[in-house]
């Protein structure tokens, strides 16, 4: 049996918007062949620098096999990060984080707000099979998202929403249930505008592309060399593409865009005392850090960094 996607939708967005999602979607379970296209050409000129993890389970990637079982159709939802609150708060006079670092792991936090779905669809649909990821299967997220009508990929290759900007989350849902999905996939609405090309101060962008080996994200969390480069006061991660969007900066602001989830919050230290995160030991890193994903690139490479801003 084919379900209509208007038939199951509605009970799911009611429990994802419980969970603090913001945004819920679906798509069939299909990577079109012209992202194929750009995901293949982007490996084969090495953008992917020193992640060789990357260009690993192709399959996986470009036609999504692996997963278990044949996925028919994804389930696509959206979680924002970014809180207003906090924003005037933060001194960022010397150094920054990427503001999806500041609160809880995203991982951990998403996975226990999506657990009550997939408990209803388990127990609606028995004879289903679904698998849950949040940023850790080998899967173009955002690609998938796209076709979900969960938003474009602008030219920064960030998602982006025309209500919610693009500090958002996402986490897929892979199923065999079919589902019949009528055509949601969102218009391109970066028009003429390249702010975010001629911000990025390391010329890693080029309008839909980017050079992860420029990136300063790329310089702080993934590469693994004595020295980082051009971090920019950049100690872990950076927004800069997507503090000069028009759709977070005018379009998501003027409409009290903030996230539902309290645990994306800025933990206190990054308010109250941010001096003390220069000089951290390594104990008190592993404590400062012990729910959030600056942990995965260890004090080593946090010290590197902070000498290298």
């Amino acid at each position: 049996m084919v379900l209509e996607s208007k038939e199951l939708l509605p009970d799911l967005e009611k429990i994802a918007f419980q969970n603090g999602f913001q945004l819920v979607g679906a798509a069939k379970a299909l990577v079109p062949n012209s992202d194929k296209k750009n995901i293949l050409q982007w490996v084969q000129e090495g953008r992917f620098g020193t992640m060789n993890w990357y260009p690993k389970n192709m399959n996986l990637r470009l036609e999504l096999e692996g997963l278990g079982f044949s996925p028919e159709s994804v389930l696509v939802l959206g979680a924002v990060y970014y809180d207003e609150d906090s924003e005037a708060k933060l001194d960022r006079s010397k150094f920054r984080f990427s503001r999806y670092a500041m609160g809880e792991d995203y991982h951990s936090v998403l996975r226990k707000r999506t657990k009550s779905l997939l408990e209803v669809l388990r127990t609606r649909f028995p004879e289903n099979q679904f698998r849950h990821g949040v940023d850790s299967l080998p899967v173009p997220e955002k690609v998938l998202a796209r076709e979900a009508g969960i938003g474009w990929i602008g030219k920064n290759t960030n998602l982006i929403h025309e209500d919610f900007g693009s500090f958002f989350f996402l986490s897929t849902i892979f199923t065999d249930l079919p589902l019949r999905i009528e055509s949601t996939v969102a218009k391109d609405r970066c028009g003429t505008c390249d702010l975010c090309i001629r911000a990025c101060p390391t010329s890693a962008l080029e309008p839909y592309r980017i050079d992860a080996r420029k990136c300063i994200s790329y310089r702080n969390i993934e590469d693994k060399s004595e020295e980082a480069t051009s971090l920019h006061g950049w100690l872990y991660g950076c927004d800069i593409c997507q503090e000069v969007c028009p759709w977070n900066r005018v379009k998501a602001k003027s409409r009290k865009v903030r996230t539902a989830i309290p645990e994306f919050k800025p933990k206190a230290h990054f308010i109250e005392e941010p001096e003390k995160l220069l000089r951290l030991t390594e104990d008190e890193f592993t404590s400062f850090f012990s729910d959030s994903a600056v942990l995965r690139i260890g004090f080593k490479k946090y010290r590197r960094n902070i000498e290298n801003l």
